[in-house]
């Protein structure tokens, strides 16, 4: 996905052509092979330079621009930028957008090697302007690219990486490429985790992870799966992330594919959930690997995991020799070639062994009154921040105490006045209901009348058919009547469940608890509360999901009761959708979802959207009676508040989480 620009490093820098020409016998001499490659980088820009005897204006640019990425190679950075700027000037003279594109993108890339990101980002725009005006898909691609795929990327700037990242994606589903969508979509995961949006960065990896699997990509798979482990962890959900971890180890492993990577994440995983046995074994795996590879700044870090692991397991030993491996490392990574100095002087090899053990003794020496240092100090910092804790405490209690008693008087206010409010809302939520449901018996009436009006003229068809004498023909339009009045029936039955389903509704709670399937309740709401929005507006549509705990029996509810709170909270989700919705945000599909979950000894029923969120400056008062977001009219400002007084009449919890712009999760928690 990412364009990955890396300069190729040399010896020596070409001077210019000229003086290259000055060079002397000797001087080539000695230098042979890096003078070949001169030569031929010589002659291929003289090569280029007669080039630009063409009259070809396009021809021209190219050209130019061919010379400074010559230049580029041997890293002489100021001729290739001079060239890139000769061909912007011609490209201006000449008023051609397409060489004014490459030199802008050309010049805008040269910043970006150098991590000039303001000067990158100045000419990429000036690039994509450019672009717009050429209307080329292939064009608009590469230059959003360039300034959401690395730009923006690297300055970590996601919100603007986002926005180009979706003009791409558009691009990619014009064309149907699955490939190329695959790694939009492990790009958008890698921003999404980068950015901290975990379920958005999961849902990426996973999608691509299909596409990947369609594809046999075994390399794709491991790094999807390894993706969605990394996701888990920005909310340190170790057993997800480890999960994920062995997934994408053990694809790789089948692929005959490197692990490295894989185990030394794992290995920290492991650590940060405790599981110190199964992290030392992946560190000390990961730690050979490296050792063969000579990444000596990774075997550095997998010496600190290792000490930190025998310290927190109490093996006090494996902590001092490898945290004496780790600072003897990172200083040696410090002091640069120290060793060998020690080598050129020493030529005798047991001399030089006494030398290399009496170093080591001394930086062993050095390192533990480090760590003994550094011990004592973090002590001393704990005992004073306790001390503090306590005083801070302790001068806290009294105000807290007046605290609780004032909320707990304002409370008991706030709970008399609300119930007398309960019984006129119910009766408002009863009438939208019905009015929902009513507007639904529509749906079916409406496809028992289409069918009735086909089958009539199927009849008559097969009528003149047989006429004819066309048995076959006949058969065909008796099958198909015989469809029409098998659907006529099916929706027949619907219109019948449904005014059941009011008359059910309609009557008052006993307020007696009975045992309900709390499944097929959600699923019955979900399927109103959608079909109630969609009688208002025929237009509207969105996807809603069910993940029902199947190991969930029936559970002792007034489902009456906590059948309106279902509704509501999922009229509420669908109204935020369909509110995103009119924003008309590329790629964004409305999504209402709709689980179930034991935990222990309670149920947990989650309703979640992908809306625009509720913004935090009024997250405190969305259970307050008569407040609500939406419009004059269209919200009673009461359903969240006689939702949370029926739940916790149920002796349960309603909880919400929700992020600005991205979604909100209202979940109901209640007693087996």
């Amino acid at each position: 996905m990412k364009q990955k620009h890396f300069l190729l490093k040399k010896q020596h820098q070409i001077m210019g052509i000229n003086s290259y020409k000055s060079l002397s016998v000797s001087i080539l001499l000695f230098f042979c092979f890096l003078s070949q490659l001169a030569i031929a980088q010589n002659r291929n820009i003289d090569s280029l330079n007669n080039l630009l005897s063409i009259q070809e204006d396009t021809l021209k640019v190219v050209t130019l621009i061919k010379i400074g990425n010559s230049f580029k190679e041997f890293g002489d950075y100021n001729n290739e930028l001079n060239y890139y700027f000769k061909a912007l000037e011609f490209a201006e003279e000449n008023g051609n957008n397409k060489s004014l594109f490459r030199s802008y993108y050309a010049i805008s890339q040269y910043f970006m090697n150098k991590n000039n990101f303001d000067q990158a980002l100045e000419y990429g725009l000036k690039a994509e302007k450019v672009a717009e005006q050429l209307g080329n898909k292939e064009t608009l691609y590469n230059i959003y690219d360039l300034i959401g795929g690395y730009i923006y990327f690297n300055h970590q700037d996601y919100k603007k990486a986002f926005e180009y990242g979706h003009k791409m994606m558009g691009i990619i589903s014009s064309k149907k490429d699955s490939i190329a969508l695959r790694n939009m979509l492990m790009w958008f995961g890698d921003v999404y985790r980068l950015a901290k949006s975990q379920d958005s960065a999961i849902i990426a990896y996973q999608n691509a992870l299909e596409i990947s699997k369609q594809f046999s990509d075994t390399e794709k798979v491991a790094a999807c799966l390894h993706g969605i482990g990394l996701a888990y962890s920005i909310t340190n959900n170790y057993k997800e992330v480890i999960n994920y971890y062995l997934q994408s180890i053990n694809i790789a492993k089948k692929g005959q594919l490197s692990t490295a990577n894989f185990t030394r994440n794992i290995a920290f995983a492991y650590f940060k959930a405790g599981q110190y046995k199964e992290a030392l074994l992946y560190a000390t795996n990961s730690l050979q690997s490296n050792i063969k590879e000579g990444d000596r700044h990774t075997q550095m870090d997998l010496y600190k995991l290792i000490s930190d692991i025998n310290l927190n397991s109490k093996k006090y030993v494996g902590a001092y020799v490898n945290i004496c491996h780790y600072y003897e490392l990172r200083d040696s990574l410090e002091s640069g070639k120290s060793q060998n100095k020690i080598n050129g002087i020493y030529k005798d090899k047991k001399k030089e062994k006494e030398i290399y053990l009496l170093q080591k003794q001394t930086q062993l020496q050095k390192t533990l009154r480090n760590v003994l240092l550094t011990g004592l100090i973090l002590l001393i910092a704990t005992v004073f921040l306790l001390i503090n804790k306590y005083r801070s405490k302790k001068k806290s209690e009294a105000a807290i105490a007046s605290k609780n008693n004032e909320l707990i008087q304002s409370f008991e206010e706030l709970k008399s006045t609300q119930s007398q409010l309960i019984q006129s809302e119910k009766m408002a939520s009863l009438g939208e209901l019905t009015a929902g449901i009513a507007h639904e018996i529509q749906n079916p009436l409406n496809f028992v009348n289409n069918f009735s009006e086909v089958s009539s003229e199927l009849l008559d068809e097969m009528k003149t058919e047989l006429d004819k004498g066309d048995i076959e023909e006949a058969k065909a339009i008796a099958n198909d009547v015989k469809q029409n009045l098998e659907k006529i029936n099916h929706h027949g039955k619907r219109a019948d469940a449904i005014v059941k389903s009011m008359l059910q509704h309609s009557r008052s709670s006993t307020g007696k608890k009975e045992p309900t399937d709390i499944n097929a309740l959600c699923d019955e709401y979900l399927r109103l509360s959608y079909h109630g929005l969609r009688a208002k507006d025929k237009s509207f549509n969105a996807t809603f999901n069910t993940d029902f705990d199947k190991s969930i029996s029936s559970i002792n509810i007034i489902s009456q009761d906590i059948g309106r709170v279902i509704l509501n909270l999922l009229t509420n989700a669908f109204y935020a959708v369909s509110q995103k919705k009119m924003l008309n945000i590329d790629g964004y599909e409305p999504t209402v979802s709709i689980s179930t979950k034991k935990v222990k000894d309670t149920v947990e029923i989650a309703v979640s959207d992908n809306g625009n969120g509720i913004p935090q400056k009024v997250l405190d008062k969305i259970f307050q009676p008569f407040f609500t977001t939406k419009p004059t009219g269209q919200g009673t400002g009461l359903g969240l508040s006689l939702s949370y007084d029926i739940v916790k009449a149920h002796g349960g919890e309603l909880k919400v989480e929700t992020k600005e712009g991205e979604g909100t999760i209202f979940s109901i928690i209640v007693s087996l």
